[in-house]
């Protein structure tokens, strides 16, 4: 649903604003932002019948949860493929939240009606500012996944291989810094400046 969502709010057209604003009119706000938040209670689950969503995978997560090495040892291959489905899954909904609170931020400015705008921006002053910590957190986060993506761009025999062609290695790398987490990271930045830019509270 988040996936949906993000691919109906996002673009640059007028039709794309007027979507920020009847999903905040709709009471958008109070799901995503217990979903921003990673609140236990807000998270859907997988679909029973995924991989991600399987017994198989609740328990192989459960006890990758524990410091207990013989317990990590002991889980087969076919646990370990179901837990790395469900975190695959866990990563791409937050990040689709990420998108999803962008748009918002992006789109809903002051002339939006329903007093879109303050709704939105009071979510991130409320409950002392945890919001903008979160999004402190996330960028944080998906800015570390990209330097490490990006390193190993750098050592890896692909970079080699391009710059022996000829190809622009910075470029491939900024790619790969990108599409492993930049790209996010960006978005996240984007959401923490219209919090900043909106209330000096969330300085």
């Amino acid at each position: 649903a988040t996936n949906i969502t993000d691919g109906n709010i996002k673009g640059v057209n007028d039709a794309y604003k007027k979507a920020c604003e009847t999903f905040i009119q709709a009471g958008g706000l109070k799901v995503i932002f217990p979903l921003f938040m990673a609140r236990k209670g807000a998270i859907p689950c997988p679909a029973l019948c995924s991989e991600a969503g399987s017994n198989l995978a609740k328990r192989a997560m459960s006890n990758s949860a524990h410091k207990d090495d013989n317990a990590k040892g002991a889980l087969s291959k076919r646990a370990k493929k179901a837990a790395h489905a469900r975190k695959k899954w866990l990563a791409e909904v937050e990040q689709n939240v990420i998108y999803i609170m962008y748009a918002l931020t992006r789109y809903i400015d002051e002339k939006s009606p329903h007093d879109a705008h303050a709704r939105l921006l009071v979510k991130f002053v409320e409950e002392d500012c945890e919001k903008c910590d979160r999004a402190v957190e996330l960028c944080l986060k998906y800015d570390e996944k990209a330097r490490i993506a990006e390193y190993h761009y750098f050592k890896s025999d692909e970079a080699e291989e391009a710059e022996q062609l000829g190809a622009d290695v910075d470029l491939a790398a900024l790619d790969a810094k990108l599409r492993n987490g930049g790209d996010v990271f960006h978005r996240g930045c984007a959401i923490l400046s219209f919090a900043c830019a909106g209330s000096t509270r969330c300085h």
